[in-house]
């Protein structure tokens, strides 16, 4: 990473890598966004700013073709107003306009260009760990047992470059329900992961199953996740409680046969 990438983190704050999530030493597996990926994000910024650029030049080329003067007929009778200091003042504000763009182009490029760099997506044998974001740094983790399906999403570009989205839908999600992160309300599902802008989507998609099938094997999760710890985990709080009175009443009546 650059000098002056660095020294852009260190002004936003951003941490260059996240913690590893819950699991095993040496179980961890780190995939990052593939190199085609920074190549569609320079591709859609190049665009934004030629959409741009182009407007600008309408915009001067209709505010050349203002006459000096407007002739402005009023009760038959035709006055000229003059158009210079109007137009002063136009082309002044797009004169600072053009030179905020142009002041935007670096840093607008090194953010995208952070924001590729800073994808991290780390899988252990228990959960997983999806960081993205610069400006608004997003991190999510959960326990591989929550994963409800996987998907692997492809537009017709992604497909063009070789590359994939992975989706995680864990319990509690639905398609688009709102939510809030990071003390923002925001439109983010915080039940949905995407592995962004990955060349190994399927890679991913069998380690990630494989991981679920053993932690469900054996057990594994969140260890502060109360479901992980009760006896009765999965069932409903009906269900536990009539568990817990029978396991209570069978301890009753092991202790009574013993007194007497």
């Amino acid at each position: 990473m650059s000098k002056p990438s660095r020294w852009l983190l260190g002004l936003l704050r951003v941490p260059p890598e996240p913690h590893l999530p819950a699991g095993a030493p040496g179980s961890a597996r780190v995939f990052r966004a593939a190199p085609n990926y920074w190549r569609l994000k320079l591709l859609q910024w190049g665009l934004r700013q030629a959409f741009t650029l182009v407007g600008f030049i309408f915009i001067l080329g209709f505010l050349q073709a203002v006459p000096d003067e407007l002739v402005i007929n009023d009760k038959g009778r035709s006055r000229h107003v003059p158009t210079g200091r109007a137009m002063t003042v136009v082309h002044g504000i797009e004169a600072f306009a053009i030179a905020l763009w142009l002041a935007q182009l670096p840093l607008s490029l090194a953010i995208i260009r952070l924001d590729y760099q800073l994808r991290w997506y780390v899988v252990t044998d228990r959960a997983a760990r999806l960081r993205e974001g610069v400006l608004t740094l997003t991190e999510m983790t959960f326990t591989l047992l929550n994963v409800q399906d996987i998907r692997i999403r492809q537009g017709p570009l992604q497909r063009l470059l070789g590359l994939a989205d992975v989706e995680l839908r864990t319990a509690g999600g639905s398609e688009g329900s709102p939510t809030a992160g990071h003390g923002h309300a925001t439109s983010r599902n915080l039940h949905l992961a995407r592995f962004r802008g990955v060349d190994n989507a399927a890679m991913i998609r069998d380690l990630v199953l494989e991981r679920m099938k053993r932690a469900r094997d054996a057990g594994l999760g969140d260890p502060d996740d109360p479901a992980h710890t009760h006896p009765d985990a999965g069932a409903s709080a009906l269900e536990r409680a009539a568990a817990d009175l029978a396991r209570e009443s069978a301890a009753l009546r092991l202790a009574l046969s013993r007194s007497t």
